[in-house]
């Protein structure tokens, strides 16, 4: 069962995909699909780093539960 995910850390959000009629094909400076291409990137990078934090924070949690505690 996946942990579920820390509450201050959100997963980040895919950025939407242009339709097909936002692209002019006139080779643009600034073509939306060729954006869109960098902010799918941007998102996937962002996406395994927060899949890693996630993974780390899950490893802490279950060890110091594992790990009892010293009485006092």
């Amino acid at each position: 069962m996946p942990n579920p995910p820390l509450p201050h850390d959100p997963q980040p959000q895919a950025p939407s995909k242009p339709g097909n009629d936002e692209c002019c094909h006139s080779g643009c400076t600034f073509c939306v699909l060729e954006m869109y291409q960098e902010h799918l990137a941007a998102y996937e990078e962002a996406l395994r780093a927060w899949q890693q934090r996630q993974q780390a924070a899950a490893a802490r949690a279950t060890q110091s539960i594992r790990t009892p505690r010293k009485r006092a």
